[in-house]
């Protein structure tokens, strides 16, 4: 067999997007092919930082193999690379990263092209697949299944990033950056989170330094809103644009044991488009530096609790990690910092503190700690917890700071707010308080305000927050 090129020629438009933004485009390989390289152009091209302007096309890109391309599950993924690059690889040996090598099957495969913005003309897209021969005796993609095993013992607090990424989605630096940068930063966990790939699971074992736990994710990337879930071992669809879609991905990232965290709720974020956040396991709260406009995360998250649910909110810097020389920025992977409390620094005991709530979310790793305990009636709680309170018996609320000298301690519930001004390092403030129907409170560490919070929200600069005590009465 020679070298054999295909040429795939595509027109799309509004309505093809509107029907189904995840367009199939299949291809016969024959037997005997170890090479596949395909590249695409389209028409009036703008770059993804260009979403929403209007003026020109973005077309995402990803490949399945035969295995299969049904929607949920897609075992036949190989790969998705966005529109980082416009041309890619996929091997018995080797593959681009985004992508899975492995042996290269004979049978139908799928170009998926992602219809992230059209104009209204419509674009043209052309695919071009050309396949080498050989042999090959490599096995296909596995399940990568993670270590369980701690790297350090606890309990005590743990200090990492849950959102980053490298070169495998839209970083331009390998893994081996991210955790230099992570190092450096004295982070003890990172949320590696490609878009909607999972090619850089087999690094992480490869990689992992002692110090340094790396948790396998993903986000879920969709042109409504995305999605961090972690712990994952393979790949978990991504492809949602109606709500039971995206109710269907949730619940087969939570039949796998992984938490579902909806990230950067806000209007740059780029925000959450979905009828619903689908009772999320954690919220994403404060997402790269607090200034981009994370207080329309933080109301996002204050609004699902005032509806009574339990949520737990993260942070993660979002890093797109460039090359790293070895001297720290104004912006890291770590900023901002989530702390959370966890009986050793392991995988599963990470998930279970998020799961449990008793979390807290700092500027940096060298930011100021919060943490907050409530008690009642001879019981106490801490974040996260539940604490049954008496009616007509005083609720004493304990809040202690680190590191947050001149700024403003709050207490926020759905009815009120308590605050005091935070006068030395280390800091502990008591409030004792009569019920008022309040269902939680949950500390905040904030710069003292330029102007109301009532009437001009922006102006909260938030320096720490923590998770709520929940609160039920008799």
């Amino acid at each position: 067999m020679s070298m054999k090129t295909l040429v795939l020629d595509r027109h799309v438009t509004p309505a093809d997007q509107a029907r189904d933004p995840y367009l199939l485009l299949p291809f016969d390989v024959p037997p005997g092919v170890v090479h596949l390289h395909v590249s695409y152009t389209v028409s009036d091209p703008v770059s993804a930082d260009k979403a929403g302007w209007g003026t020109g096309n973005i077309v995402d890109v990803g490949l399945f193999d035969p295995r299969g391309v049904e929607f949920p599950g897609g075992r036949g993924f190989r790969g998705w690379s966005g529109t980082s690059t416009d041309a890619f690889i996929v091997a018995a040996d080797t593959a681009t990263p985004g992508y899975l090598p492995g042996p290269i099957q004979p049978g139908v495969w799928h170009v998926v092209l992602g219809l992230y913005q059209l104009i209204s003309a419509g674009c043209d897209v052309r695919v071009e697949i050309r396949m080498a021969p050989g042999e090959t005796t490599r096995p296909l993609p596995l399940p990568c299944p993670f270590d369980t095993a701690p790297i350090a013992p606890g309990p005590r607090w743990f200090c990492g990033d849950l959102h980053a990424h490298t070169h495998h989605s839209d970083g331009s630096a390998p893994l081996a950056d991210l955790i230099a940068a992570a190092r450096a930063q004295g982070l003890d966990f990172v949320a590696v989170t490609e878009h909607n790939t999972v090619s850089h699971l087999p690094r992480l074992k490869a990689l992992a330094p002692p110090d340094l736990l790396l948790i396998p994710g993903m986000e879920i990337t969709t042109y409504h809103g995305h999605a961090n879930v972690f712990p994952i071992a393979d790949w978990i669809d991504f492809r949602c644009w109606q709500d039971g879609q995206m109710a269907a991905v949730r619940e087969m990232a939570r039949q796998r044991g992984a938490l579902f965290s909806v990230n950067h709720p806000k209007d740059d974020g780029p925000p959450w488009q979905f009828g619903s956040f689908f009772a999320p396991d954690c919220v994403e709260v404060w997402g790269a530096p607090w200034f981009i406009s994370n207080y329309q995360s933080l109301a996002a998250w204050d609004r699902l609790l005032q509806d009574g649910q339990r949520i737990t909110a993260v942070g993660g810097s979002d890093k797109h990690q460039g090359p790293f020389t070895g001297a720290l920025g104004w912006y890291e992977v770590g900023t901002p910092t989530t702390w959370v409390w966890a009986a050793d620094l392991s995988i599963p005991a990470i998930v279970d503190g998020l799961r449990a709530g008793r979390v807290f979310v700092s500027e940096g790793p060298s930011g100021p700690q919060v943490d907050l305990t409530a008690e009642a009636a001879g019981q106490r709680a801490g974040m996260g917890e539940a604490l049954r309170a008496v009616a007509g018996e005083p609720l004493r609320l304990t809040c202690r700071v680190t590191g947050g000298t001149g700024c403003v301690l709050r207490l926020v519930s759905a009815r009120r707010v308590l605050q005091t001004a935070i006068t030395a390092d280390p800091f502990t403030h008591t409030w004792a308080v009569d019920l008022e129907d309040d269902r939680y409170f949950r500390p905040e560490v904030i710069e003292p305000p330029e102007a109301p919070l009532d009437e001009e929200p922006e102006a909260l600069m938030a320096r720490a927050l923590g998770n709520p005590v929940y609160l039920a009465s008799d």
